[in-house]
């Protein structure tokens, strides 16, 4: 294929740059008034400078035709309808010289057949452009002032004689009637030119006439003119209007809704001439600008770009279907030298806006871009595409900026596409320069430049799809693959380049999803993770659950019969696939199977459910914690935040808000899959069973998520909620109370629902008093208050149901052996086997020897010191105690942070009277210290703590005793969940050394 500088020449005047600004603006006014550039004012020059268009050469013989009578039947009235710039001016100025003559037929062979052009010239002529009318101070004639439309074309048809008919109406600015133009035009030929109307009428509205305004007197008018001009056989009025998405565009709907009337009225309607079809558009550029057209070229290149689109289709290129077909091989050939996408986009889209002007801004703007490809003469240049638009040339980028009202499209160019400072690269320009350097296109510049083209309208035309991207800058030679490349590129690196999903766009500020992009990169996984861990601890709260964050040891997860645990284990520690999600993980296993820190089994697994995150949507909520911090970081800078349009700030904020939902949904969508106990569960799936979290089952992510999980437990059939109906005490009995067990407390039943796995999870315990109730009053067992000391059966009132180690069930059996009384039955009395006395006053005991400890003495860790206690209670079958005596003693400052802990620990240490022994001394250097001597209860010493506390972190030595005294009114059962808990708090805490003095129940001991 041959390049355009081979195959077309350009017009002297283009080349050199002598197309001035105002010759490419016709103007019927100064045509008229023989002050036109001879472009437009010179017959000849201008037939030969213009393209003869279809609705050109309707035009001529349409108003030609009736004109000169040859064609009475030609319609009297015609309307050109068009946009700015779209060949109407230059319509009637084609008319205008023809109707004056002194041009030769041949001149004018392809406009208008010979047999129309008049015979002599035609002398009554008048031409209106309506921005040149002023309705405020007329147009001066040299001793006439002519203030309306009226007293325009009647000095323009009969000059002074002519104004002197319609002086009084013209002075008066009211409408005249129809006979002043019966006596100013008569039968004579008559040639009425109005343009651009609506323009004039928006300024007449501000021009009051009596109750009316000129312009409605001007409508008025132009209803009477049509009459007139309808019933007038040799008369023509040609009037223009543009669209209604143009400047004037409402003032032209409005004319065209009062003048129906008028054409209804009429006997003959009016004709409506586009003067500028969109497929002449081409013809017209390539006639203005070039001499030499070679069509055998263009059809060469036609048949190239067609194939080369194809096999880049074929090699799996995204480009639109129709670059393929043979019609688009014929736009090409229509088209040139231009690119079709280029004309396209400068007519379909360019031309919507008010100030382009259509085929005069297209000249325009094509002109520059022919003279700079000549200039330059880039290697491969086939077609004149979007990408060969030099929007480095100030006249290029100011027309399609500033002169658009788009000014802040300026900053666009320069900062990404073209830099206009020496020594500077625009965005486009440093993604080029690994290209250019190795001898390839600047495919970038092309790009952006295709991409802005599409960009300036703003409006749901803006953008461009990629497809039609790169079938605009393709060339045979290129690769599809490096046109990607630079797309990318540029996303990456320009400040204004956007795409949305759909559309490559130029946006006037500066992308934030880029500037966000960039600050996301700067966010390391590091601080991504440690806010996603405090974001998981946020989504689910502690209620019904008491969550147990990222545990992986059995000693991370507390084994009692409190709150149910949710453990939410860490993403990194185990995730799974919900394909692959039994047998839960090992590290599931391991929790549910094992306690404490000598990992003895678990004894509360019913008491436990596991929440994991998909192995899918990992790397998805680090992204999104990621993006979170990189927006706040962003909106929590208020230097930063400064730099940002009003608009913007408003955007980032939004943003945030949207991040901040963003990872809530990504935690919860990730955070999908649910175990808990269950006595079906498989044995080698740990009798875990598996629920994957849905949509429906999350609900809304702004809800409290435990809440969420509480309702699914609650489908599966797993939890005992409040609303739930009772459970059948003859149920209970046989799924909780152990085998040849005769008697249970409430508060171990209570526990009998953490431990089995059968049962549901308690939840309210008023539903295991309602079972207690039933079971008495079904005879199912016999409910015994101590502090009563009286039980309760079926013939006695509904108790109050106390859960807890002071309330026990009896079976029946077992309830009369031990001679339970039970409220409401008759009392019998019971005689002593051995004083044969009731009630016994023998008082006989049987002897034994007490091997039993009077006290247990350790010293150690919290672990190995309760422990040692468990030990040797369990050899000496001691069930409880009656007091333990903690004591923490020793110089520096780790026994008072050790004193401190101690008493961070007592709140946490469950039911007992508490009493305190301190002695502390604090140094504080400079001779400064601080003695106390404190013996008292806890209540008091809260006081005296908050004091020492404070002062001990401030001490540069220090030496402390503190001995704390645990009464258990009710002894503390070595096996139970309060001695648990008393070591694993002081272990939590970090108590370190510590001596335990333990006093088993029934022994007397001093205050050690």
């Amino acid at each position: 294929m041959k390049t355009i500088f081979e195959t077309c020449t350009p017009r002297e005047e283009v080349l050199k740059g002598e197309l001035r600004e105002q010759q490419f603006a016709a103007s019927l006014t100064k045509v008229l008034r023989s002050e036109a550039d001879a472009v437009y004012g010179d017959p000849s020059s201008f037939f030969a400078n213009t393209y003869p268009t279809g609705g050109l050469k309707s035009l001529l013989r349409e108003a030609l035709g009736r004109l000169g009578g040859s064609k009475p039947s030609n319609a009297p009235i015609i309307r050109l309808e068009t946009s700015f710039g779209g060949g109407k001016t230059h319509n009637l100025i084609a008319l205008l010289h023809l109707c004056r003559g002194g041009i030769s037929p041949r001149a004018v062979s392809k406009f208008v057949p010979a047999e129309l052009l008049p015979e002599r010239p035609i002398e009554k002529v008048a031409g209106i452009v309506g921005p040149d009318m002023d309705v405020a101070n007329g147009i001066d004639h040299g001793g006439i002032r002519t203030y309306t439309l009226w007293g325009e074309i009647a000095y323009q048809i009969g000059k002074e004689a002519g104004y002197e008919v319609v002086r009084k109406s013209d002075e008066q600015r009211t409408t005249p009637g129809t006979q002043v133009w019966e006596k100013l035009i008569g039968d004579d030929p008559a040639l009425i030119m109005i343009d651009e109307i609506a323009a004039y009428l928006r300024a007449a509205k501000g021009t009051a006439v009596g109750s009316s305004s000129l312009a409605g007197q001007t409508v008025g008018f132009l209803m009477s003119l049509l009459k007139f001009v309808a019933e007038s056989p040799r008369c023509v009025l040609v009037y223009t209007l543009t669209d209604s998405a143009d400047a004037f565009g409402k003032e032209a709907d409005e004319l065209r809704q009062e003048l129906a009337e008028a054409r209804s009225v009429s006997s003959r309607q009016e004709h409506i001439l586009t003067p500028t079809a969109e497929n002449e558009i081409s013809a017209i550029v390539g006639h203005r600008m070039f001499t030499r057209l070679d069509h055998d070229a263009a059809e060469e290149v036609g048949e190239g770009y067609v194939r080369y689109f194809a096999r880049m289709i074929e090699q799996g290129a995204d480009l639109p279907q129709r670059a393929t077909r043979t019609e688009y091989r014929d736009e090409i050939v229509q088209d040139y030298p231009f690119h079709p996408e280029l004309l396209t986009t400068l007519n379909r889209k360019t031309s919507t806006i008010p100030n382009f002007q259509r085929t005069r801004g297209v000249l325009r703007l094509l002109a520059q871009a022919i003279r700079e490809l000549w200039d330059a003469r880039p290697a491969d240049c086939y077609l004149i595409g979007p990408g060969q638009i030099d929007l480095g040339v100030d006249q290029t980028a100011n027309d399609l900026t500033s002169r658009l009202d788009r000014p802040q499209f300026k900053q666009v160019i320069e900062a990404d596409i073209v830099s206009p400072r020496q020594g500077t690269l625009s965005h486009a320009q440093e993604v080029d320069r690994d290209w250019t350097e190795a001898g390839k296109p600047p495919y970038a510049q092309r790009v952006a430049t295709a991409a802005f083209l599409h960009s300036i309208v703003q409006s749901g035309q803006s953008g461009v799809e990629p497809a039609d991207l790169r079938l605009a800058v393709l060339q045979p030679s290129d690769d599809p693959g490096l046109i990607d490349k630079a797309m990318q590129r540029l996303l990456d690196r320009c400040w204004f380049f956007d795409y949305d999903g759909m559309r490559y766009r130029f946006k006037t500020e500066p992308s934030l999803r880029k500037i966000v992009d960039d600050e996301v990169g700067l966010v390391g996984k590091v601080k991504a993770k440690s806010e996603l861990d405090d974001r998981i601890r946020k989504v689910w709260k502690k209620g019904v659950f008491a969550p147990e964050f990222f545990p992986t040891e059995a000693m991370d997860l507390d084994d009692d019969a409190a709150a149910p645990k949710l453990a939410v284990v860490h993403y990194d520690a185990a995730s799974v696939k919900a394909t692959q999600a039994t047998p839960p993980p090992e590290l599931v296993l391991k929790l549910f199977e094992h306690k404490g820190s000598l990992e003895e089994y678990r004894t509360y697994k019913n008491n436990v459910v596991f929440l994991l995150a998909d192995a899918d949507q990992v790397e998805r909520m680090i992204e999104v914690a990621q993006r979170y911090l990189a927006v706040h970081r962003i909106v929590s800078d208020q230097d930063r935040m400064a730099e940002f349009t009003k608009e913007q700030v408003g955007k980032l904020k939004k943003m945030a808000e949207a991040a901040e939902l963003d990872l809530r949904v990504a935690i919860t969508k990730g955070y999908r899959h649910l175990y808990y106990p269950s006595a079906d569960a498989p044995k080698k799936n740990g009798h875990l069973a598996h629920h994957l979290l849905q949509p429906a089952d999350q609900g809304e992510v702004d809800a409290d998520q435990t809440a969420v999980l509480l309702r699914v437990l609650k489908s599966l059939d797993k939890v005992l909620t409040a609303d739930d109906n009772p459970l059948n005490p003859q149920y209970l009995k046989a799924k909780a109370w152990p085998s040849n067990t005769p008697s249970m407390t409430t508060e171990e039943l209570r526990r009998a629902f953490a431990q089995r796995l059968g049962l549901k999870m308690l939840l309210d315990i008023n539903q295991l008093k309602k079972t207690i109730k039933d079971g008495v009053t079904k005879g199912i067992w016999v409910y015994y208050p101590a502090e009563e000391g009286i039980g309760y059966g079926t013939v006695s009132p509904a108790p109050v149901v106390e859960v807890s180690e002071n309330a026990t069930l009896y079976t029946l059996d077992e309830a009369q052996r031990v001679g339970v009384k039970i409220k409401g039955e008759a009392v019998v009395d019971q005689t002593c086997p051995v004083c044969d006395q009731s009630p016994c006053v023998c008082g006989d005991e049987e002897d034994g020897d007490d091997e039993r400890p009077s006290r247990i003495v350790v010293e150690g860790t919290p672990s190995q010191t309760f422990q040692a206690i468990s030990d040797q209670c369990h050899d000496h079958q001691i069930k409880g105690l009656r007091r333990l005596f903690i004591r923490v003693e020793g110089p520096g400052k780790n026994a008072a942070t050790a004193v401190r802990s101690l008493g961070l620990a007592i709140p946490q240490m469950g039911k007992a009277k508490f009493h305190l022994d301190q002695n502390m001394v604090l140094e504080f250097g400079d001779s400064e210290s601080f003695k106390v001597s404190f013996a008292g209860a806890w209540d008091r010493y809260k006081r005296v703590k908050a004091l020492t506390d404070e002062l001990s972190k401030e001490a540069s030595n220090a030496s402390v005793k503190l001995v704390l005294r645990a009464e258990f009114d009710s002894a503390l059962d070595v096996g139970g969940d309060q001695f648990t808990m008393i070591r694993d708090v002081l272990d939590s805490l970090g108590v370190g050394k510590i001596a335990v003095e333990a006093v088993p129940v029934s022994t007397e001991a001093g205050d050690g």
